[in-house]
This record gives C-alpha cells, sequence and structure tokens, in this order.
C-alpha cells in the first residue's frame, strides 16, 4: 500500500467537532470518538500540498471556479459512476445541506408535506423541520437486511411535494439498486414530486457493489431529480465547505438557482473549491486504497460486534455502522448512558435518525485501525 491509513493523528485541540466537542455532547472528554461522520485519516498529499502552497501566496479573496474545475466534476462522474454529465447540468451549493434547503425552498412550500426513509441522516428532519415543511415518514423495512418500503411509499406520495433521498444510505449502509432506486424514481415522477438525492456518500461502496445516480437511470428520472454531491466526504476536507448541483431539468435548474442567488451564498470556500479540483484530479489511487483499508474495518468491526451479540448488518457502503442494541432491553436513555459511562464511546444517538431508531446508535469506522481495536475492545469489556 502506498498510503499509510495506520497512522493515527492527533486530532485534539485543532477546532475539530468530533474531537473537541466531546464535553458539549457528551457530558465528558473521557469517551472515544465514533461518531461525527468525517474520517481521522489525512487528506492525499497532493491535496494537502496544494492547499498549502497556495496559502503561502497569502491573499485570499473572493474565489472563481475555473472550467477547470467543472471538468474535473465531469470527469469525476464519468469515470466513477458512470453517469455522462453536462457542464451547464452543474449548480454551485456551498455544502450539500444548505443545497438541499435551497432546493425544498425552490420546490415546496410552507406546510408541504416532505417524504423521508427512517432511520435516515438527522439534518433531513432539521431542515425540513426548520422551514415548515412537513415529514412524512416511510419508515425502511427490515427482514434480515434494510429495503425501501415502496409498497407503503405509495399511499404518501399524493399528500408529499418533495421526496429526500440518502443515496447510499447513511446508517444503514444501504446501495440502493437499479430496481429500487428505478422503482421510486418512477412512482415520484408520476406523482409529481421531485427527488432531491444527498449522494455524499457515493464514493464509499465496496466491491460487489456499485453506486447508481438515481437521475442516470433514465430521462424521466433525470427530469425529475436534483443530485447532491461533494469530494468533502470522500478526501476528508469538509472543513472546508463546498458541494455542487447536478439538476439536468432546466426549469428545475433556473427555480434552484434562484433560490441560491437569494440566499447570495456568494462565490464560495476557496480551499473548497481548490481541494475539490486536486482531488478529483489526483486522488483516485489514495481513493482506492483507502476503500480496501475501510472494507477490512468492516469486516473486522462486524465480526467482533456479533460476536458480543450486538445486531450489525455489514453495510454496503459508507464508513458507518448502524448497531442494534435492543436485545439489552434499555431503554434509549440507559442505553446512550451505558455507552459513555460504561463503554466510554461517543457513538451517535440512534433517536436522531427518527423514531425507529430507539434501541439503536451509528459507529463510525473511518479510522485507523488501532482506533477501531480500541474502540471494540471498549464496547466488548463493557458488554461482558
Amino acid at each position: 500500500m502506498r498510503y499509510n491509513f495506520d497512522e493515527v493523528p492527533n486530532r485534539r485541540n485543532t477546532c475539530s467537532e468530533k474531537w473537541d466537542g466531546l464535553r458539549e455532547t457528551f457530558g465528558t472528554d473521557d469517551v472515544l470518538p465514533m461518531w461525527v461522520a468525517d474520517m481521522d485519516f489525512k487528506s492525499p498529499h497532493e491535496v494537502v500540498e496544494a492547499l498549502v502552497e497556495r496559502s503561502r501566496h497569502g491573499i485570499f479573496g473572493y474565489p472563481l471556479r475555473s472550467e477547470s474545475y467543472y471538468e474535473a466534476i465531469m470527469e469525476w462522474v464519468r469515470v466513477r459512476h458512470g453517469w455522462e454529465i453536462k457542464r451547464e447540468w452543474i449548480v454551485d451549493v456551498p455544502s450539500v445541506m444548505p443545497g438541499l434547503a435551497a432546493a425544498l425552498l425552490a420546490f415546496t412550500s410552507p406546510g408541504d408535506g416532505v417524504v423521508l426513509q427512517p432511520p435516515v441522516y438527522p439534518p433531513f428532519f432539521e431542515v425540513t423541520e426548520s422551514l415548515d415543511r412537513r415529514v412524512i415518514h416511510n419508515f425502511l423495512k427490515f427482514d434480515g437486511s434494510w429495503h425501501m418500503d415502496l409498497e407503503g411509499l405509495k399511499g404518501l406520495l399524493s399528500s408529499a411535494k418533495a421526496f429526500l433521498l440518502c443515496s447510499p444510505h447513511n446508517p444503514v449502509g444501504r446501495v440502493w439498486s437499479e430496481e429500487e432506486l428505478s422503482a421510486l424514481s418512477s412512482m415520484c415522477a408520476k406523482a409529481g414530486v421531485p427527488v432531491l438525492s444527498d449522494e455524499i456518500h457515493c464514493d464509499f461502496v465496496y466491491r460487489g457493489y456499485k453506486h447508481i445516480p438515481i437521475a442516470s437511470i433514465n430521462h424521466e428520472a433525470a427530469m425529475n431529480t436534483v443530485t447532491f454531491m461533494s469530494a468533502s466526504k470522500t478526501f476528508n476536507i469538509a472543513g472546508f465547505k463546498n458541494a455542487y448541483a447536478i439538476v439536468p431539468n432546466p426549469a428545475m435548474r433556473e427555480k434552484l438557482s434562484k433560490v441560491l442567488q437569494g440566499l447570495h451564498f456568494g462565490s464560495g470556500d476557496l480551499f473548497g473549491i481548490l481541494g475539490l479540483e486536486i482531488a478529483y484530479r489526483h486522488g483516485r489511487d489514495w481513493l482506492d486504497e483507502l476503500l480496501l483499508y475501510l472494507e477490512e474495518n468492516r469486516d473486522l468491526a462486524v465480526s467482533a460486534l456479533r460476536a458480543t451479540g450486538v445486531g450489525v448488518v455489514s453495510p454496503q457502503g459508507t464508513y458507518l455502522l448502524w448497531l442494534d442494541f435492543r436485545k439489552l432491553g434499555m431503554s434509549q436513555e440507559e442505553l446512550m448512558k451505558f455507552l459513555i459511562n460504561r463503554a466510554k464511546l461517543g457513538l451517535n444517538d440512534g433517536l436522531a435518525f427518527g423514531p425507529n431508531g430507539a434501541g439503536f446508535a451509528r459507529m463510525n469506522i473511518g479510522c485507523p485501525r488501532r482506533t477501531l481495536e480500541e474502540g471494540l475492545h471498549r464496547l466488548t469489556k463493557a458488554l461482558s
């Protein structure tokens, strides 16, 4: 391996939410943070060097996205995901969640219903409810693996004005199949419900699976979808705010662009723009090796957790594990106290992901092997 993912960096006192926000979130600094979805790996050397070199210039005025930047996006999406996109389809957004918020403002009105698939990324609820939209739950189904409830969705779309898709799904780690995405897209298009697809984890897919952008399935899907992507998760540069929306439908693109202009997000983040282009042009080998490392982390963690009796489905994508502690018979408050005080672990509270997250917690395995092994040891010891 060319890259050393076993290095354990010291992230304390670096303005890191994951490492410096422990007391605020868990009431103590004495937990191992395996919660916020950023990784404990240094970004590719080429990205670091480009940012350092740009810093030496010493002037940090308003940035401009060059044509080279957009070409890097188009090439990345084509090579990694098999989707030929056009330059005019790309809409600049400051990051994925502000982009989703802008899309809700563009395509829905206060009081409108928005379909979510819990358990799902907590900001989906926050942005929907903060904008005075109404959350419509279409709960994922579980029969040993996680599935969309497409049958249940049929009765919900008539009262919805938007569908928020998480693909690959955070926290359960499903990489949706072409059949599932095609069925979902067709139902939403027929109901006149736009699909707003958060595909920020699209580059984290393990062997045997393939991420399919829902808008790439067919023309109907493309005309009814806004796809959000970013290099931020992939190359661990989330601290630089930058993302993009892909909007093939010109009318939808105009509506979204108008809202973004009204919000005046500005010209973007200088280092986010630079980081994306350098990462997309020079980070492919780094990512390929990282995926192999994460796959080994996944297999190690799943095996160890199952040995303790904790329920976990091996994720097809993402670097997140959705842990089922319901056999312990604890309330959610008791579970979180157990994880914090006995296991000394900082995990995400499952209830934040929706009502069906009770009894669950989310674990981030995007970390060096030594950190993961320490976390698994702590949990095993506490459970024994």
